[in-house]
């Protein structure tokens, strides 16, 4: 088995470094998806609208069909009120699917905000332990330096206590860091959800 050293613990202090960086550069290209996203909601909720107008009209259109359906010498027949019953009555089903989709993207946008808003805060945390691992390194090869050349008395102690106060503020940001994976885990399971949710609204939508 391999001697471990303190430079393992200054290459991961490193790597971890490295993986803020790049949880930071997801979180970015992330933001850039969402905001295609609420484009896309923006434009489908204009569709919605412009569809809803339309409807109105071709009730107005059937109404008129129906009327003159009840009269013997009317040119429109049976089938004539049919296909605009069906028109009507897709178009309705499309609004509905429509309106479904756009309220699961918006709930699954404000979570998704805040899952990014997440990550930029775990990535903020994880160089926190970083820098503070890295400080518990410097302070141990201090002291054991210092332990090598014989020196005693004070000198030492206030090594002693440095590096017993830098470990100290390692404990603490490597807590806060594990609270900011807790949090970040739970939010991306509600996301999932949301985009499960969001699927199962996609139907019918022509």
């Amino acid at each position: 088995m391999p001697i471990i050293t303190h430079e393992d613990e200054l290459i991961l202090s490193k790597l971890e470094k490295e993986l803020a960086s790049r949880v930071n550069n997801v979180a970015k290209n992330q933001r850039s998806v969402m905001k295609a996203q609420k484009t896309l909601a923006d434009d489908l909720s204009e569709l919605n609208i412009a569809r809803q107008s339309l409807n109105r009209t071709m009730r107005d259109v059937l109404k008129q069909l129906q009327t003159l359906n009840r009269e013997s010498r009317s040119n429109v027949k049976d089938e004539d009120v049919k296909i605009y019953e069906d028109m009507v009555h897709e178009n309705d089903e499309y609004i509905e699917v429509v309106n479904n989709y756009l309220n699961a993207i918006k709930d699954l946008a404000v979570k998704k905000d805040y899952l990014i808003k997440l990550e930029s805060e775990f990535a903020g945390t994880l160089e926190e332990e970083a820098d503070k691992r890295t400080d518990v390194i410097r302070k141990a090869l201090s002291v054991e330096k210092a332990k090598n050349k014989m020196i005693e008395g004070e000198k030492l102690d206030r090594l002693d206590v440095e590096l017993n106060d830098s470990q100290r503020e390692f404990d603490r940001a490597r807590d806060v860091f594990l609270k900011k994976v807790e949090q970040l885990n739970e939010t991306r399971k509600e996301v999932n959800d949301l985009w499960i949710k969001l699927k199962n609204t996609i139907k019918g939508m022509s």
